[in-house]
């Protein structure tokens, strides 16, 4: 795809002022120091989104319309056209708003079909196309620009890619400037938000903030102006996919997870949230598809606006988030009761992050150290951003996707675009358990395709059929008596059945010949003495095989 993108046009968009309005906000000062839950971060590469656009807008207006609001937006979080510096007083990292600021804006265009990137055919990612669709943001040495904008025009439609560096800010801190963004090219003018726009670092509070804030550095950037962006080995020989979990799916992991059993009796407890619910489903899911042993480390990020003391504003945009981290025995996990468990463990981390979000902030940047990356199961994102809300004028997005995911085990959460309570995750695996992962995490929908088989008492069938249409196609599940029918038979039943349908005349000769149904054929000495004993074993209570 990269022969049939063409860039046509590099920008240089500066800040202006809305027309009647001197500031929507407190104008930052011209160096904000950053403090210690940014610097935390410096050592990840910058965060990349994609939006993708139906319409059939000629282009050149859709990217007037896009830099206009821009440089209108700008003006409220000009933060994000300024640059990521060292202070000229220290080595301590700042965002330089000195000077005019500004921010790369990349047009390109293609040939090609925006379709071929946005349907969803079983979840296909293609990470080496939109990663091509996201700007590049030169983030290894400093100063280094804050965002980038990419915006690429396909026959149908068009792709929005940003880039922001992760020192500056978080994925919530971005998903306030994409719909603010949004909202004034929609609208044609800036309108006055509820929550005031801050970048102010000092409500950040903890007595020994800037020691700490120095010592991340240290530990993570000790060669600054260089920066240590991590590095992702292997990052091409991963399979990336998409899965969506629907809010049928999620109301079911919810109750499964609330209910446990004490012998025959069930016991309801609270049901876990969404956010719960649907990573501890994705966490074993994952383990299992890596056959991992004996322990697995789960990341989660907790968001701390709310959680410190005092607390801080909800459009405080910079980084506010921990990451918290839980452990687990393998087996507690697939056990019977391993949903609510993951359940448990997941909720009492986020319950811990509450009661005392900056504990043990001190040694965070040791971790990160140890840690990162790879090694775990790492989510990141939030439904809750509300990527797919992002409506610059021509509808909501087809498609949103999350293009930084460089190491083996990220999973990416997102809002889905027409299931208002459903959750999209986009994940990275070697590509031999991805294919594992996707068994397990459909299992349960793949389980009510299949018909049900009553085994459990003499006389039962032996075969089973169950059929179910879908928009756009039908589904074909089979159960089938294993004491009488092994996989061989149960594929030589299949074949001619459908040898039998396509020609509407039967079976082929070539199919139904050589099929046999005598027993008597298998051979061993002791042949009725064995069946004896298996019986006597595995269905001591005949006619009743179990319960």
């Amino acid at each position: 795809m990269d022969d049939h993108i063409r860039v046509s046009n590099v920008h240089r968009v500066f800040p202006q002022p809305p027309p009647n309005i001197t500031t929507l906000n407190h104008p930052p000062p011209p160096l904000i120091e950053l403090s210690f839950l940014d610097a935390f971060w410096v050592q990840i590469r910058p965060i990349q989104r994609l939006l993708f656009y139906r319409t059939h807008s000629p282009f050149p207006s859709i990217v007037r319309s896009l830099i206009s609001s821009l440089s209108l937006t700008l003006h409220t979080f000009r933060p994000f056209s300024a640059t990521l510096s060292l202070s000229p007083d220290s080595r301590d990292l700042v965002i330089d708003c000195t000077g005019d600021g500004g921010v790369d804006f990349v047009v390109a265009e293609s040939d090609e079909d925006l379709e071929r990137l946005v349907a969803d055919h079983a979840g296909q990612y293609n990470w080496e196309a939109y990663r091509r669709l996201a700007p590049e943001l030169d983030a290894g040495r400093l100063p280094a620009p804050v965002l980038a904008v990419k915006v690429t025009g396909f026959r149908g439609g068009f792709a929005v890619g940003v880039s922001l560096h992760h020192v500056a800010a978080d994925g919530h801190s971005l998903s306030r400037f994409m719909k603010f963004w949004a909202e004034t090219c929609r609208s044609g003018e800036v309108k006055v938000i509820k929550e005031e726009i801050t970048f102010d670092r000092t409500v950040v509070k903890h007595p020994r903030k800037s020691d700490i804030c120095r010592r991340y550095l240290d530990t993570l950037a000790p060669s600054r102006p260089y920066m240590p962006i991590s590095a992702a080995h292997n990052s091409a020989h991963l399979a990336r996919r998409t899965f969506i979990a629907t809010t049928k799916i999620i109301e079911s992991l919810k109750t499964a997870a609330a209910t446990t059993h004490r012998g025959e009796s069930a016991v309801e407890t609270e049901p876990p949230t969404t956010f719960v619910a649907i990573v501890a489903h994705a966490w074993i899911c994952v383990v299992r598809a890596k056959e991992t042993e004996h322990e697995s480390t789960l990341h989660f990020r907790a968001d701390c606006r709310s959680r410190v003391d005092p607390p801080i504003s909800y459009g405080y945009c910079g980084n506010c988030v921990k990451v918290c981290v839980v452990k687990s025995r393998v087996a507690d996990l697939f056990d019977e009761g391993g949903l609510a468990h993951a359940c448990g463990a997941i909720q009492e981390a986020i319950d811990d992050a509450g009661r005392d979000p900056l504990k043990g902030c001190e040694d965070w940047a040791q971790y990160a150290v140890r840690a990162l990356p790879g090694g775990v199961v790492n989510f990141v994102g939030s439904h809750k951003f509300g990527f797919y809300k992002v409506d610059f004028g021509w509808g909501r997005p087809g498609r949103v996707e999350f293009v930084s995911m460089h190491y083996d085990g990220t999973v990416v959460l997102h809002d889905t675009r027409d299931d208002e309570g459903g959750v999209q995750l986009s994940l990275a695996l070697p590509p031999y358990q991805m294919e594992a992962f996707a068994t397990f995490f459909h299992w349960d929908e793949f389980r009510a395709l299949v018909p049900c088989l009553d085994i459990g008492r003499l006389p039962a069938p032996v075969l089973s059929v169950q059929v179910t249409g879908f928009e756009g196609g039908f589904a074909v599940g089979i159960s089938a008596h294993h004491m009488l029918v092994d996989g061989r038979a149960l594929w030589l039943f299949m074949k001619a059945w459908a040898e039998s349908c396509r020609t509407n005349n039967g079976p082929a000769a070539s199919v139904s010949a050589g099929l046999c149904f005598d027993w008597t054929v298998v051979r061993y000495p002791q042949s009725q003495e064995f069946y004896r004993r298996c019986i006597k074993t595995f269905a001591p209570s005949l006619p009743t095989i179990f319960h």
